[in-house]
Parts: structure tokens; sequence; C-alpha cells
């Protein structure tokens, strides 16, 4: 056991050492802060990754067999195979009362309306009585065997001028009721009290519900290819797809002024049976099948290419080159083509 005495020159040395590890610890004290006010350098801008487009593959179909339809479409209603306009026949008159309106169903001879016809009866009884007297006067001149023949002839003119003239004032009452042509169901009256009437206007329909048709109507150029007892598809709004067959096509006239709502201006065509819920005015659209092929050689129309009167084709081939083949066409569809020449089944043809 010993003890260390401190001597002077080890006091002088420790303290030199104390000395300069404080300055040490100075010096990282100032640089640490002269880090801290020197300005930061701004991050690098990241840019977007490039990608590299790809190569647009265009599609490729394979030739195959399928059945084409070449068909005209149209659009139009159910209407009534009776169908019938009602007018009056009586020019400048006043509508004095309507008993009906659309939906209502009548009776053969119900009255639908009636015009004023003012003192027309009147006017009637007054002729009745002038055609008697005549007719008594005739009489007793045929009786006197020393009758004057002239004057017996003019009694007999006056006699039928006169019945001529109170027939046509009954036609004209009679021509005042607006009657139902038969038992049915009003579509449509426009006729009001108070109205002036215009001889042989229509101011109303009357259809017979009980026998309803398909009516469609084609353009005039579609219709050159449409014949009685084509095959027909009607798809009834609500009621589905319904197959049919066409009964007749619109009826021809000369007449400018043909009412287009009345059945002769539509093509008819038949059902097997109306579904069940379809009412008169049902909106409908039809297709008429004019042609078809089964088991014909098809592509998409979209890989067909024209140039001048070239028809061809782009054929992909199994070793991944391609091809053009000229092709002789069929008849084509809104999304198909027939080939009659220039493929195979199951060859590939690329799209445009």
């Amino acid at each position: 056991m010993y003890t260390k005495w401190l001597t002077a020159k080890s006091c002088r040395n420790k303290a030199k050492s104390c000395a300069a590890q404080l300055l040490l610890a100075a010096m990282s004290v100032s640089l640490l802060a002269g880090c801290s006010l020197l300005p930061q350098e701004e991050e690098q801008e990241k840019l977007p990754a490039i990608k590299v487009p790809k190569i647009s593959q265009k599609p490729e179909y394979p030739v195959k067999r399928s059945t084409l339809e070449l068909k005209v479409s149209g659009s139009g209603k159910l209407m009534s195979k009776r169908e019938e306009n009602l007018l009056f026949t009586e020019e400048n008159l006043r509508v004095s009362e309507v008993y009906v309106k659309a939906g209502d169903q009548v009776k053969k001879g119900q009255v639908l309306a009636v015009l004023n016809m003012g003192d027309t009866k009147s006017q009637i009884r007054r002729k009745e009585i002038d055609v008697e007297k005549a007719e008594l006067d005739l009489k007793a001149m045929m009786r006197n065997e020393e009758a004057d023949e002239v004057l017996l002839k003019k009694l007999q003119l006056d006699y039928e001028l006169l019945r001529e003239e109170l027939g046509d004032l009954r036609s004209k009452l009679v021509g005042s009721k607006l009657t139902a042509p038969y038992a049915g169901t009003i579509v449509n009256f426009t006729a009001e009290k108070g109205d002036m009437t215009k001889a042989y206007e229509k101011v109303g329909q009357i259809a017979d519900m009980n026998s309803l048709v398909v009516a469609v109507q084609f353009s005039s150029e579609d219709l050159k290819s449409i014949a009685p007892s084509m095959e027909a598809l009607v798809s009834i709004n609500t009621a589905g797809d319904h197959k049919g067959s066409v009964r007749r096509l619109p009826v021809q006239s000369g007449d400018q002024n043909k009412d287009q709502n009345s059945l002769d201006s539509f093509t008819l065509i038949d059902l097997p049976k109306l579904p069940k819920g379809v009412a008169h005015g049902t909106p409908l659209s039809a297709s008429v099948i004019m042609e078809r092929r089964k088991d014909a050689l098809t592509i998409p129309l979209a890989a067909l290419r024209t140039q001048n009167s070239r028809n061809y084709v782009l054929v992909a081939n199994a070793d991944g080159s391609k091809g053009e083949v000229d092709v002789e066409i069929g008849i084509k569809t809104s999304s198909e083509v027939e080939i009659i020449k220039g493929l195979q089944e199951n060859q590939k043809v690329v799209g445009k």
C-alpha cells in the first residue's frame, strides 16, 4: 500500500488536458451551430416514369358458319281491322250537344252528337202539308176525264218537286245527328258544343276493339321488297317478341288528302294470337325477313375491306404473318356479311 502524492508538475499536466477537452467541445458546438445556419439544399425533383406505349392490337375474328337474315324494319301500333272516321255531312251548323268522349263504348245507332237545325222541323211539317195538297189536286185532276193534259203534267211535276224538297229536309234533319255506325269504342272525339261544322271533316273515330291487328309503316324503299305471307317478327312494348306474317301492304290511293292514320296507310301483319294486356294504340316495331341463308360462311362486317369495286380481307396466318385475300360476298346484315368465295371456315381475319 502506497500513497500517490500530487506534485506541481502533475497538476499542471492535468490542467492542460482539461483545457484541451474544453476547447474541443467548444469547437464542436461552434461547428454544429454553423451548420444549422447554412441554407438547406433543395430536394431533387422526382420525374414521372416514362411509360412505353403499347402497340394497339387489331381484333381478330374467326370465319364461321351461321344463319343470316336480311330484314327491313318499321314502327307502328295496334289498330282495329274495323275503324271508321266520324263526321258531319252538314256545313256551317253549330254543334248543340255532345254525348260521348274518347274511351266510351257505344252501341250501333247510338247518338253521339247533334247539330242545331233551327226551324227545320217546322219546315218539314209545312212541306208535308204542301205535298199532301199537291197530291189531292193531282188525284182530282186525274179523275177528270176532260182534264187538260198540259195542266195534268204540270201538277205531276209540282208534286214530284215538293216530294224531293221534303226528302232533302228530312235528310238534313237526319244528318244533324251523328250516330255510331256499329258497336265499338270511341277512339277520339274532337267536336265540342258550340263548334261550327265543316261538311265531311273528321271529328272523331270509332273502332271495334275485338278485332285488333298489327299495323306497321315501312319506308317506301323497303316496301318494294315486302310481299304478303313473308315472315315477320313483331316487338310489342311490354309484351315481348312474337312471330307473324305479312297480310297485306298499304292500299295505294291517288287521294292527296288521304288520312295517314287510316288502316289503309299501314302494312298489316297477322299474329297467331295477340298477347294479353295489349290495347288499341299500343306502340310496337316489326321486322320483315326478306331472305334467310342457313349455314352461310360469315365474317363480321368490321373485317371486310373495300377499295373501289374490290372486296378483300386481311387474313391472320398461324405463323403470325398477315396477308390480303380477295373475297366474293353475298348478303350483308347490319353486323355480318356472307363470304361466297375466298375464305375457309376457322380462318382468322383482322378487324379494321
